[in-house]
């Protein structure tokens, strides 16, 4: 069985496509770059403490990851 994090991204995977995000529960943010990155870790880690975000890059279509 999938996250709840995976699902919701994958019931949007074009929204995603191509970009850098995290997430949890129901929150995907998407991120661009390292301070961006870190900054969104620790406002989701503040709000779901027992959580860990799922952080993850959603390939273009059709690029195989090997």
């Amino acid at each position: 069985m999938a996250s709840k994090e995976l699902e919701n991204l994958l019931g949007n995977l074009e929204r995603y496509r191509g970009k850098h995000v995290v997430a949890v529960e129901d929150e995907i943010a998407i991120v661009e770059g390292e301070n961006e990155l870190r900054e969104t870790i620790e406002r989701f880690e503040e709000k779901y403490p027992r959580k860990t975000p799922l952080i993850t890059f959603v390939p273009e279509e059709g690029v195989l990851i090997l």
